[in-house]
């Protein structure tokens, strides 16, 4: 909880058991629904954005509010499948490729959180997303969720375009106070040496795939290898973009509600915490404790945070 708070704002803290019977129910009851996935792009400021989009097959999930989900460096929105296709049984769910990660065109420099975030939200304005989206009919708002870098670039869309966004869930925000940004900034942000050292990409593989200490699969741990090499020489930029971010002064802008899950053994379950104090102006912040989960439950067990989410995006 915090001491300084808006008029209009909540914090709730909640239990991740308070909120599953709901979600249990419906996702026993959506087993069986035919979910089709697809690929698709939209315009940017530097070119084009690369989405996977999954909804019901049948077209039930229209009068639901859409889901987008933003991923970490330097992987793809290709993280999420799993989590996606159970979502996209009663709503469309929408998981883009930061510009210079995945399928989507890089930028020509460095970029700031600042650009990552306003081309992102070029490309939903774009589909017809916000208000004065081209065409005769705005789609109006969507949900967000974010992972690690991506809860920064949706805290950008929120500044630059909040008629894009109705609620946010923000697992594992990467808030770390002003004089610890640099070191971090140090620490991660440095190009990987693909064209001076000829071992870097084997030893990697051996690392993150072959003899990886991981519960996922070897065939899901490449596919992330796989991305993180698309991504090429500039795969540090996201973490330069975050650690050069001045989150204390972004997070303060949000003003919608969000939902905060709490995964215990990450290792930024307690910055998310922190970060969830700075938002001030938000309409409403609720802590939802997921004890025993990391990010390897977006691909081993989803479903856990299927349940914990899901009633909370589906209030009216």
């Amino acid at each position: 909880m915090t001491n300084a708070i808006s008029a209009t704002r909540r914090d709730v803290i909640v239990g991740a058991a308070t909120l599953l019977s709901a979600a249990t129910i419906g996702r026993a009851q959506a087993a069986d629904v035919k979910v089709k996935r697809w690929r698709h792009y939209a315009d940017c400021r530097f070119g084009q954005i690369h989405m996977v989009s999954a909804e019901p097959a049948d077209g039930s999930g229209k009068g639901k509010t859409p889901l987008v989900c933003l991923h970490q460096s330097p992987t793809s929105g290709d993280y999420y499948r799993e989590f996606q296709m159970l979502m996209a049984r009663d709503r469309l769910v929408i998981c883009p490729d930061t510009s210079g990660y995945g399928g989507s065109d890089h930028p020509t420099k460095v970029p700031t959180m600042a650009e990552l975030g306003g081309a992102m939200a070029e490309a939903f304005v774009n589909m017809g997303y916000g208000k004065n989206a081209p065409g005769t009919k705005s789609m109006g708002a969507l949900d967000w969720l974010g992972f690690h870098t991506g809860n920064y670039v949706i805290t950008e869309v929120v500044a630059q375009r909040p008629d894009l966004v109705r609620r946010l869930v923000m697992p594992s925000i990467p808030y770390y106070p002003a004089s610890e940004r640099e070191a971090k900034r140090v620490q991660y942000a440095q190009p990987r040496p693909y064209f001076t050292d000829p071992d870097y990409v084997g030893r990697s593989f051996k690392e993150a795939v072959i003899d990886a200490k991981s519960p996922l699969p070897k065939e899901r741990l490449l596919d992330f290898f796989v991305e993180r090499l698309r991504a090429g020489p500039e795969s540090w930029w996201g973490f330069d973009a975050v650690f050069r971010y001045d989150a204390d002064a972004a997070l303060v802008k949000i003003k919608q509600d969000v939902l905060l899950p709490i995964m215990s053994l990450e290792t930024l379950a307690e910055p998310t915490r922190v970060a969830g104090k700075l938002m001030t102006n938000a309409k409403s912040v609720t802590y939802l404790d997921l004890p025993g989960l990391n990010g390897n439950n977006w691909q081993t067990t989803p479903e856990k945070i299927f349940d914990a989410i899901k009633p909370w995006l589906d209030k009216a």
